[in-house]
């Protein structure tokens, strides 16, 4: 299948079921580099257990550097397969323990085009799916490999986790809003400059 043909049915999928999974977004080494800091992170004690109702026994930590760069790097990939222009909001990445489950819900209007992307898990090769609800009701259970991503209709698409019975797995949340649509508004989640430039945000290209 061609590169071409391949975006064509991602698009479709994307746009008529509200989700599309996109392969290769990270390579080994932007995968070993993340985990590397996610876990220098978590030792710092910078990783967070938030109060969300949606969310039990995660720590994740909201707009990490390294985060942003890779919500900027992935962006150009994320628009050729839905075929629309975006704004990047935020990034999150998060480590899931065992116990950790995710309930059903559907995201802020900031996370209008979101992705969510494997980074790496303990044991190694331990597969937990991630779960959504097309835009036709259908439940539809996605295992994502490291350095590949779900992209999905953050707003739109209920989505969740069952508890991970065990080890560990860390994720990558990356938020974008269409640049000619509604929410566009929330350009860097609101913040008054460029999380990794420092412009200002009416600057965005």
């Amino acid at each position: 299948m061609t590169v071409a043909k391949a975006q064509s049915e991602q698009k479709s999928q994307f746009w008529d079921g509200g989700y599309a999974l996109v392969e290769g977004l990270l390579d080994e080494t932007k995968l070993d580099f993340a985990t590397r800091a996610i876990d220098a992170s978590d030792r710092q004690g910078v990783m967070r257990r938030r109060s969300d109702p949606f969310l039990e026994l995660a720590d994740d930590e909201y707009s990490p550097v390294f985060g942003e760069i890779l919500l900027r790097h992935c962006r150009p990939r994320i628009e050729a397969v839905i075929g629309r222009p975006l704004l990047e909001t935020c990034a999150y990445w998060r480590i899931y323990r065992a116990g950790s489950l995710l309930k059903p819900h559907r995201d802020r209007v900031a996370c209008e085009i979101s992705a969510t992307l494997t980074i790496s898990s303990e044991p190694e090769g331990q597969v937990w799916p991630i779960f959504v609800e097309d835009l036709h009701g259908t439940e539809v259970p996605v295992t994502i490999a490291p350095g590949s991503g779900l992209v999905y209709q953050g707003a739109k698409v209920k989505h969740w986790r069952e508890p991970l019975l065990s080890g560990s797995h860390r994720q990558l949340l990356l938020h974008y809003v269409l640049k000619d649509g509604r929410f566009r508004d929330h350009v860097f989640d609101k913040r008054d400059t460029d999380p990794i430039m420092r412009r200002p945000a009416s600057e965005s290209d």
